[in-house]
């Protein structure tokens, strides 16, 4: 089964054009393999991975995220935050960056879905089966540090494709990767607390500078990155078109109920819920401190 990846209106807002040309890598991190699209074969040789939420499979649990592409993810983006995957994102749209996405359960060390690049963004696939060993999806752990993952991913039958101009993928891969880790936790607010908190007052400025569609308003609730990157989806997409889809997302998401703040020093995620009984909606946004002032960053 495989759906274009719906990206909530986080990625949205979180202005993935971001551009950046430095590059280093973690002390022994490496990868070897193919990619292949169809037709086309792509070299496997980078590797990043992250330590994330897992919204899929339950409050609370965790998920290791590897990337494996033809290209580096840049230096300023290797940290624990989306901004490397929206910068993946923009990149294979551009057909300038190929690779796929892997994640990887932190508790039982199965791979079930991710998503691959393509000309239309990130794809998602994922599968379903009844047993592990029925799964075409097979990631072999390798023995490596504590603070490290190194395996090798493999299927046993390539995957269909998006459409029928892509063709089947499939993925043969070989890694070991430093996993970036969040901060520390420092602190988690809630109730009334978390309402007069000033994380929480520029998530509701931003929002609401949104829904408004004052350009000059949002600016003033980003950090200066994610600034540039609006400027540039304005640019790409018209003025009018990127602050209508803002305001729409925005206008639902001031429904949602604040659950809690979580906070990591200098950063902090606000998290929000869906307002409808049975909801099991959550979406978080991710506030920094910029010049003494918090604001929306990626």
């Amino acid at each position: 089964m495989v759906d274009s990846l719906g990206l909530t209106w986080v990625a949205a807002t979180a202005f993935g054009l971001l551009l950046a040309v430095s590059v280093s890598h973690a002390a022994g991190d490496s990868a070897s393999g193919a990619l292949q699209v169809g037709a086309q074969r792509f070299a496997l040789k980078h590797v990043f991975a992250v330590l994330e939420p897992d919204m899929l499979a339950g409050k609370d649990k965790e998920k290791i995220t590897v990337f494996l592409s033809d290209q580096p993810v840049p230096e300023d983006l290797r940290k624990a935050s989306d901004a490397w995957r929206f910068w993946a994102e923009e990149q294979a749209r551009a057909g300038a960056v190929h690779g796929v996405i892997v994640a990887i359960e932190q508790d039982t060390g199965t791979w079930k879905r991710g998503q691959v690049l393509s000309r239309r963004g990130l794809m998602m696939y994922t599968e379903t089966v009844s047993s592990a060993g029925a799964s075409n999806f097979r990631f072999e752990r390798a023995s490596s540090p504590a603070e490290q993952i190194a395996g090798k991913v493999s299927m046993k039958e390539p995957m269909s494709g998006f459409d029928e101009s892509d063709g089947p993928w499939r993925v043969e891969a070989e890694f070991r990767c430093t996993v970036i880790h969040p901060p520390a936790v420092s602190g988690v607010l809630t109730g009334a607390a978390a309402q007069n908190s000033p994380q929480y007052k520029a998530v509701v400025a931003f929002l609401q500078a949104c829904r408004k569609k004052d350009i000059d308003a949002i600016l003033k609730t980003v950090d200066p990155g994610s600034g540039e990157a609006l400027k540039q989806m304005v640019s790409a997409n018209s003025k009018e078109s990127t602050l209508g889809m803002l305001a729409e997302m925005a206008g639902e998401t001031l429904t949602f109920k604040l659950n809690k703040v979580t906070m990591r020093g200098d950063s902090a995620e606000v998290e929000l819920a869906g307002s409808e009984p049975g909801s099991e909606t959550v979406q978080t946004l991710r506030v920094v401190v910029h010049n003494g002032e918090w604001k929306i960053a990626q």
